[in-house]
């Protein structure tokens, strides 16, 4: 080789550059100029990444979820309940004209089961016209008004307490506080029609049981909350039978004692915090899978009756433990 050709052999491999003969010697030695580059460990497309969970986005939707519930509560009270009182006093007036004999039997001592109707109690000055059932517990009064059990069946010898709501599921009692003395209250029922005039209009401090308690004369007593917003007594009506008492034989039986007292049901809280706590659950996973599908509005449609749901049984289960004339 001659000349130019003599310097520089240039091999086609790689597009690398081998120096000659004669040719200056790189500065590194042969066994580090020949080292292959290091590569990177992971390939590319195995990179693990981990998402950042938006918390406050979670937060938000559990802040609107307790919100959402609170409104959805005051819905149900104020507007739901009424519809539901409304439907049940249709069930026990059809319960009334199917099977007549039942009514009748009370006249020799046998009650209905609790929740059945037992008597119709019409009050015309204030248009009250509904149904009594049998039990004064939360859920009895979310049918309509209620008799004590122990308290004398109306008509008959004694005091017979009947209670009832006064802010919700049809608030039949919302209005006994603008009776005066001598309106009429009248009652039918298995032993047969009676009418009381009113003598007195009371209010009760919370915790005094005196109105509900058995009596020697022959009175009504009209019981229900003395507040529409915090409950804090009782308002009261009496009322004295008109004419005769009939002879009824004793079908007294032990009264528990949230009933004697009118307060709300004891496992209903129970229940109230487990159904909210499914809401929100139900919710905050729905907030989360809506960010992390990317599908938002497939998640909510499916998410959407699941939380109506727990939030409906939520709200009876609190309506059940507040105090059953409220």
């Amino acid at each position: 080789m001659t000349g130019a050709d003599a310097d520089v052999v240039t091999l086609a491999f790689g597009a690398t550059e081998v120096p000659s003969i004669g040719a200056p010697v790189p500065s590194k030695g042969f066994d580090e100029a020949w080292v292959p580059e290091e590569r990177d460990a992971t390939p590319p497309g195995h990179t693990i990444t981990i998402p950042a969970i938006p918390y406050r986005r979670l937060c938000g939707f559990a802040l609107v979820g307790v919100a959402g519930l609170l409104a959805l509560f005051l819905v149900y009270l104020y507007a739901f309940t009424p519809l539901t009182a409304s439907r049940d006093q249709q069930r026990l007036a059809g319960s009334l004209k199917g099977q007549p004999l039942t009514v009748y039997k009370l006249v020799n001592g046998h009650l209905p089961p609790e929740g059945s109707a037992v008597a119709v109690l019409q009050i015309p000055s204030i248009g009250v016209d509904q149904i009594v059932v049998q039990g004064t517990s939360a859920a009895d009064l979310m049918n309509g008004p209620g008799l004590m059990p122990g308290s004398a069946l109306p008509g008959s010898v004694g005091n017979s307490v009947i209670a009832g709501r006064r802010v919700t599921f049809g608030a039949t009692f919302g209005n006994i506080g603008a009776l005066h003395t001598g309106a009429k209250i009248n009652v039918v029922d298995g032993a047969g029609r009676f009418t009381y005039k009113v003598t007195h209009i009371l209010q009760v401090p919370i915790g005094h049981k005196d109105v509900v308690l058995p009596t020697i004369d022959d009175r009504i007593t009209l019981v229900t909350s003395n507040s529409s917003l915090i409950t804090s007594g009782r308002e009261v009506v009496q009322g004295k039978l008109v004419g005769h008492a009939v002879e009824v034989p004793d079908d007294t039986i032990a009264v528990p004692s949230y009933e004697l007292g009118l307060s709300g049901d004891p496992s209903a809280g129970g229940l109230a915090a487990m159904w909210s706590f499914f809401t929100l659950i139900v919710l905050v996973s729905a907030g989360f899978l809506a960010w992390r599908l990317r599908r938002p509005w497939l998640v909510y449609l499916f998410a959407a009756p699941v939380v109506v749901l727990c939030g409906l049984f939520a709200c009876e289960s609190v309506a059940r433990a507040l105090p059953a004339t409220f």
